[in-house]
């Protein structure tokens, strides 16, 4: 073999040799790189997946004191319920106690009963058997108390617990006013109830009618003003 041919020899060897390291140092490097690239994606991932499960341990954590604090909200909702409705049972019993003691105007369902002297009064005998007396008057107020009346008036005076009925001569004084006939007794409660008591056989009204004269009116709505004076002073 020549010298010429040793050396195309040797020159393709070196050739070959060379590019065959050529291509495997950029394959290893090629490797190399994708195998950092995975070490790097592994990492981020890793990373993402603590971090996810740290979001997720937060989030548990905030559902845990979400769910203790709509405990606690509801805890006071129950209490300001109840405490609504007592200062609402003690407003409704307030309102009737002021209505019970006259302090207050009131509305509402009732009757009216006028009571008037008799007609025959001036040809009579004795007119003391033919006009209004106060203890008339008294024994319609109360039945209609009796009747379950929640308020009552004569002749625009409220009657409360102390309010006396006295009469001086044709006149009739209710916490010390004076006022003459016709006596109208209104009352608020219900009207079939409260007219019933007064027209039971033998009861107040049979026992006035042919002395006096009486009627009723069963009213939807009456008024009846508030008690004034001094609910602690007696009236004499």
């Amino acid at each position: 073999m020549s010298r010429r041919r040793k050396f195309h020899l040797y020159l393709t060897i070196v050739t070959f040799s060379t590019g065959f390291l050529v291509a495997t140092s950029f394959e290893t490097n090629k490797l190399t790189r994708k195998e950092r690239m995975n070490d790097q994606l592994f990492q981020q991932e890793t990373q993402l997946n603590d971090r996810i499960l740290a979001e997720k341990e937060q989030n548990r954590h905030l559902e845990n004191q979400l769910l203790d604090l709509q405990r606690q909200v509801g805890k006071v909702e129950e209490a300001m319920a109840e405490r609504k409705s007592e200062a609402a049972e003690t407003l409704s019993q307030l309102d009737a106690a002021r209505m019970l003691a006259g302090v207050v105007a009131v509305q509402g369902p009732g009757i009216v009963i006028t009571m008037q002297d008799s007609q025959n009064a001036a040809n009579s005998a004795d007119i003391a058997n033919y006009i209004v007396h106060e203890q008339d008057v008294r024994l319609v107020v109360n039945e209609l108390r009796a009747a379950g009346a929640e308020a009552i008036s004569i002749n625009g005076q409220r009657v409360v617990s102390n309010s006396e009925i006295r009469c001086i001569g044709p006149t009739i004084i209710v916490n010390g006013i004076k006022s003459a006939a016709p006596f109208v007794v209104t009352a608020i409660g219900n009207p079939d109830t409260l007219d019933s008591a007064l027209n039971l056989p033998g009861g107040v009204l049979h026992s006035l009618q042919d002395f006096v004269q009486i009627s009723v009116a069963k009213k939807e709505r009456v008024e009846l003003p508030a008690f004034v004076g001094d609910a602690k002073t007696k009236h004499s």
